[in-house]
């Protein structure tokens, strides 16, 4: 069987704004740039070592990060585990970072951690030499309308930057995942939610005998934790 892309998405840990939302059903209050809780520590670290005890039914060869603090604590885990250096691209959370007034609801950009800060979390990650002190954001909050195109972007982005039997792994969002599974899947609407739980893995591939066929081999898949351990 030959493979022509295999990819492994990893949503980050559970993180404060999840517990606030998990407590209070509300925003209010949510940090911009989010760290993983302890209890999202724990399944980045449990994750970790299922997979380099051969957890997934393929051995990852690259590791990609979105940049914010959320999925960087989640990945490094990972990158220590496999060896691996710690790549970054646009797979941060729908909207990018930004800050969001309570009571008008308007949000404004927020820069994120920089570069020093980035490193601290994760020596192995390869930044670019424009990402400095100053925070990784220097964009506007990304519109809704733009969400899909930026899946398309990256999907087309590592399928052809790297060889077809490399498996490439993502770490990144709950809600720019279900993006990034419609892209790979040819799913050009959808009215549900794709449920996507803290550290859940999802794997896709296609094949060079079926390249019109891709398929979604497993979604929010969490053999690391048990029902307890499991987040939203």
């Amino acid at each position: 069987m030959i493979w022509r892309v295999r990819l492994v998405l990893i949503r980050h840990g559970q993180s404060g704004n999840n517990l606030l939302w998990e407590h209070s059903g509300s925003e209010v209050g949510r940090h911009p740039d989010t760290p993983l809780t302890a209890r999202g520590h724990e399944q980045a670290s449990r994750l970790a070592v299922a997979i380099r005890a051969g957890v997934l039914p393929w051995r990852i060869d690259v590791l990609y990060t979105s940049l914010m603090t959320r999925a960087v604590q989640t990945a490094a885990p990972h990158a220590e585990a496999l060896d691996l250096p710690l790549h970054t691209l646009d797979i941060f959370e729908s909207g990018g970072l930004f800050e969001e007034d309570p009571d008008t609801g308007e949000r404004t950009a927020y820069p994120g951690a920089n570069r020093s800060g980035l490193l601290a979390l994760s020596p192995r990650l390869e930044l670019a030499d424009d990402i400095g002190e100053h925070g990784w954001w220097r964009r506007d909050v990304e519109r809704d309308d733009e969400h899909l195109a930026r899946a398309q972007r990256v999907l087309r982005e590592v399928t052809t930057r790297h060889p077809d039997d490399a498996v490439i792994a993502l770490v990144t969002h709950g809600h720019f995942t279900q993006y990034l599974v419609r892209v790979f899947l040819g799913i050009e609407a959808i009215r549900g939610w794709i449920a996507i739980d803290n550290t859940a893995v999802t794997l896709m591939e296609t094949r060079t005998d079926y390249p019109d066929s891709p398929l979604a081999v497993r979604i929010n898949w969490t053999p690391h934790l048990s029902e307890d351990e499991r987040t939203t």
